[in-house]
């Protein structure tokens, strides 16, 4: 059985799993993550590496369970030392099919399968899970990135101020210490 790609039409589907596979461009991911942390924001290395595997159920959902993986950088936002991480996510997705109403908007077909999901939408003949592992990206990275996220145990902001703390304390600074030390 081929490989299916991440964008796809609903007619290549059946009721058993598919595997799929697929990239999504680095350019793409840059446009969405510039700005996300700030001025500072996340840069992706290289494109994302999608893959997992979707089926069409009994009630015509198309069921997604797919994994992510991409090598991203970021700025701490604490001591602004540029970081990278390894990025892997696993999502599952059910696409409800959405169809044209008389007054030109979109109706929902509500599935009654699993009534607490959460489902997106496709439109047409043709799924592209592009926009949907996006945001699975978008929604897993945090909005203040600091080194803890890259797996760095200290932060270089902590290491200067330890550093600080080696050198002699300026004796002016000893009645705002004691007043620390009673207020703790």
């Amino acid at each position: 059985m081929k490989v299916l790609d991440i964008k796809f039409r609903v007619d290549d589907l059946v009721s058993a799993e598919r595997p799929f596979e697929g990239k999504l461009p680095s350019e793409a991911l840059n446009g969405s993550l510039d700005g996300l942390a700030g001025k500072l924001g996340y840069r992706s290395e290289s494109d994302a590496r999608v893959e997992g595997t979707v089926y069409l159920s009994a009630g015509g959902e198309v069921v997604v369970h797919g994994r992510l993986s991409v090598h991203v950088l970021f700025d701490c936002a604490r001591c602004l030392t540029t970081r990278s991480k390894e990025v892997e996510l696993e999502e599952d997705h059910v696409l409800v099919k959405r169809r044209p109403e008389q007054d030109g908007d979109l109706e929902l077909i509500v599935s009654s399968d699993d009534e607490g999901a959460v489902e997106d939408t496709y439109e047409g003949d043709e799924v592209d899970l592009t926009d949907t592992f996006r945001q699975d990206l978008l929604l897993a990275l945090p909005m203040n990135p600091s080194c803890e996220f890259a797996g760095v145990d200290q932060c270089l902001l902590d290491e200067g101020a330890a550093k600080a703390m080696e050198k002699p304390m300026d004796p002016r600074w000893a009645p705002l210490l004691a007043l620390k030390k009673k207020l703790d």
